[in-house]
């Protein structure tokens, strides 16, 4: 801020103030114990950083330091003709993190003076409550020694009915300046020009905070010169020609929680985890933050525990943050009113969007718009500040920002508000069912939305967030024929898949929605996926076991032989796991029976494939390669009626058997050849989990030949496909066997 000041004839405000102090003999914290006001704000007063302190502040310090009343006078006269509005506020207490954003500002503040044709403008943009105006306080309380001509601050009330209009926050700030009141001009231009000429001769620094629009911010801009002008909305101002954007999110969580305990009760020793998951219930805004540890403060009997029970019961999260005062609920309300009557329906229906993020698809579907309006009213919701632009060309909400939607969704539109949920979960399950579908042995029976199976993909792996939470609620809403559908057309993508964590929850619900559908074959079906989940995702080996075998019991009341014969296979699967070969391997010759009977095209060569690996695992590797040689051969059979997905892929994973049996015969450099061959498999049917898996196991066949030249290209492959599918172990033997070869080499 700019110093007042200090002369013979006038005095500052901080140096008559510190000098009755001194003769009182008290200290700065004696002057506080006695009067109530705080050290920072005495401190603050008397080094001339708050040049008009509240009236009741003075008169208390005046009263408690018995400060005759011609020095009254004088301390008046040293505040007077100063206007107020253009002091930075102090910095907010317990402030807390934000150590990238304040270099950032930092850096701002001290470019090289070769740099400095055009004064520095930063745009810090956020949603209400992230602490904007906290994070410019305290770098302009940080960088004061920078500004030799001072640090100034105007409000620009953006969220008021009627912010700031821009040429009263010039006349404020050139008054704040030192521009007379008879040389100010009357226009907005005017006044623009003569804050530009003022500016460029100062190394000021000047905080327009929470500007309203472009509109309002552009003829703020400076011109040229050596100070730093930082600029707060909740709008991005994406229109404004400036320097640099700084966009604040949340407060990482451990930050998040250690500003909640310094506010509430620094010496509280509460369990760890009761704080960091009330942290986590407050979003890890600092506004929401502040709110809830001043309760705590404030609130003696209220603990922890209690708050966290009240966040996890029926009341929103925005109610018990706010407990009916000015909150979290308040300033996003500023937000929302000042929205076009379609943006704030448009904002409110995407409380219904069930995943974290999302296109303007579904918006449309619900906001009465095609996908272009959609997408335009979003960008106008990011430009607002309460929709995120997230990377991908994508949108999401704060969870916070979710629930106020939520809430102005249910107070607006109660009528509507199931209706559109319903019509939202069955465009998702419809949807996902369409892509799910190009996975299928036989393709989709019909053209869909997507053009072909990578598109599909694309698709399902973006909204993996939306259509399992649509599953969900689906099931939750009785939807038990379109879950049991959707779940069925993502069987096989499953596969390509397998790293995934929401597989054994999807074929839980489709289950689930089988039981209640009454059909036992369907729900032998759906729970033969689910004994797959267990085993495959989860290693969950005894409780695959106990799933397959009521997947048996289905199917045998169905008379279906076909499950049978898979629900066998998948509780081979599970004794497999718990190290039971030899009844593994009577389960796979059952299923083997079964499936031949029913001419399960898939079935049969599974059942043939998993056969081979039980007969390895009781260290028959002569009969296993038979066997698995015999199911490359029947896939490679042009006459086997088995769609062409399932064939390669089937293939591809045979053809590693075959590389296991022959590795155990000690075979090697016929080994590499057909684990070569099951890498290209692999890739070609896109599993990229089992595809890295076999790059490593290719690198320990090579090294058996000395052949490793390639060995460290598959390796790197290796460890970045298994750091994608999220698997820590087969990447640390990944490149553990890259360092071994490396030392070797």
């Amino acid at each position: 801020m700019n110093p007042i000041p200090s002369t013979p004839e006038r005095p500052s405000l901080g140096a008559v103030l510190r000098a009755h102090r001194l003769a009182a003999g008290l200290s700065i914290e004696g002057l506080a114990e006695r009067c109530g006001v705080s050290v920072r704000a005495i401190s603050d007063i008397e080094r001339d950083r708050v040049r008009r302190p509240q009236r009741r502040t003075l008169t208390v310090l005046c009263d408690v330091l018995d400060v005759p009343d011609d020095a009254r006078r004088r301390l008046d006269e040293a505040t007077s003709d100063r206007p107020a509005g253009c002091e930075p506020p102090a910095p907010p207490c317990h402030f807390t993190g934000r150590a990238a954003a304040l270099r950032t500002l930092g850096d701002a503040a001290r470019r090289p003076s070769g740099d400095r044709q055009q004064a520095t403008v930063v745009v810090v943009t956020g949603p209400a409550g992230v602490g904007k105006t906290g994070l410019v306080a305290r770098a302009a309380a940080d960088l004061a020694p920078e500004f030799p001509d001072g640090c100034f601050f105007v409000d620009l009330r953006g969220m008021d009915d009627v912010p700031t209009p821009p040429g009263e926050a010039l006349h404020l700030l050139l008054r704040a300046l030192g521009v007379p009141e008879r040389r100010i001009p009357a226009g907005l231009d005017e006044r623009a020009t003569a804050y530009r000429s003022v500016f460029c001769q100062r190394r000021a620094l000047v905080v327009w905070d929470n500007a309203a629009d472009e509109a309002q911010a552009r003829p703020l801009l400076p011109g040229a010169g050596p100070g730093l002008v930082l600029v707060t909305s909740r709008r991005r101002l994406s229109g404004l020609d400036v320097a640099r954007w700084l966009s604040l999110e949340p407060l990482p969580a451990e930050e998040s929680t250690a500003m909640l305990r310094a506010i509430a009760a620094p010496d509280a020793d509460a369990d760890p985890t009761g704080w960091a998951e009330l942290a986590r219930h407050c979003g890890h805004m600092p506004l929401a933050l502040r709110v809830t540890g001043q309760r705590l403060s404030d609130e003696p009997g209220l603990s922890v525990g209690e708050l966290n029970r009240r966040f996890t019961g029926e009341q929103a999260r925005l109610t018990v943050i706010d407990a009916g005062a000015a909150g979290i609920h308040t300033a996003l309300s500023l937000s929302y009113r000042r929205l076009e009557a379609d943006l704030r329906r448009t904002f409110r229906r995407l409380s219904l969007v069930p995943g974290p993020d999302f296109g303007p698809e579904p918006v449309a579907v619900v906001g009465d718009a095609d996908v272009e309006e959609a997408e335009r009213r979003l960008e106008a919701l990011v430009e607002s500040g309460l929709v995120a632009a997230v990377p991908a060309d994508r949108y999401g909400l704060h969870d916070l920002v979710r629930e106020f939607a939520a809430d102005r969704m249910t107070a607006e539109e109660p009528a509507t508000t199931g209706a559109l949920r319903t019509t939202l979960l069955r465009w998702w399950l419809a949807r996902t069912t369409a892509a799910g579908q190009h996975f299928e042995p036989g393709g989709p029976a019909s053209l869909t939305e997507f053009p072909d199976r990578t598109a599909a993909a694309g698709w399902l792996d973006a909204e993996r967030g939306n259509w399992f939470a649509a599953l969900r609620s689906a099931a939750a809403e009785g939807l038990h024929g379109q879950v049991v559908d959707t779940v069925d057309a993502l069987h096989w993508f499953s596969d390509s898949r397998v790293h995934l964590d929401v597989w054994p929850e999807v074929f839980r619900l489709s289950a689930g929605s089988a039981a209640r559908l009454g059909d036992p074959r369907t729900e032998a079906v759906h729970l033969n996926y689910l004994s797959w989940a267990q085993a495959i995702c989860q290693r969950e080996y005894a409780r695959s076991v106990a799933t397959a075998t009521r997947a048996l019991e289905r199917a045998v009341r169905a008379g279906d032989p076909a499950q049978q014969g898979w629900a066998l296979l998948y509780a081979a699967s599970g004794h497999t796991g718990l190290g039971e070969h030899a009844a593994a391997l009577r389960h796979r010759q059952r299923a083997w029976v079964m499936l031949r009977r029913a001419a399960d095209p898939e079935g049969l060569p599974q059942a043939m494939a998993s056969l081979g690996s039980s007969l390895l695992a009781l260290g028959r590797p002569a009969e296993a390669l038979r066997v698995h040689e015999r199911t490359r051969r029947l896939l490679r059979d042009p006459d086997h009626p088995i769609a062409a997905f399932a064939r390669a892929s089937t293939d591809a994973l045979t053809c590693r058997r075959i590389g296991d049996d022959l590795a155990a015969l000690g075979r090697w450099p016929e080994c590499v050849a057909v684990r070569r061959e099951a890498v290209s498999g692999l890739r070609a049917t896109a599993m990229p989990a089992i595809e890295a898996l076999a790059l490593v196991e290719l690198v320990e066949a090579l090294r058996r030949t000395g052949a490793t030249r390639s060995a460290p290209a598959y390796l790197a492959r290796a460890i970045g496909l298994a750091d994608d599918c999220d698997d820590p172990d087969l990447a640390r033997r990944a490149g553990d066997l890259l360092a071994e070869l490396s030392g070797a080499g």
